[in-house]
């Protein structure tokens, strides 16, 4: 397993450690994670994955749109 800090974009920023078998995976769980954790300011679907995710794994792609189906 590999360890990945996945980041969350929102008002707030916030990091989300997980460990995964791969990125999509990684993301997957660190969204899963996010939704689970309650947060009195947060604006319904106002959360994204930080584009800086890209330069940080250049060689591992995801699919966001399959992971936000699978949530």
């Amino acid at each position: 397993m590999k360890q990945y800090s996945i980041p969350i974009r929102w008002e707030s920023y916030k990091r989300i450690k997980v460990e995964a078998e791969n990125l999509e995976n990684a993301v997957y769980l660190a969204l899963k994670q996010f939704l689970e954790e309650p947060d009195e300011t947060y604006i319904d679907d106002s959360f994204e994955i930080d584009e800086i995710i890209y330069e940080e794994v250049p060689n591992e792609n995801f699919n966001i749109h399959k992971i936000y189906n699978e949530l």
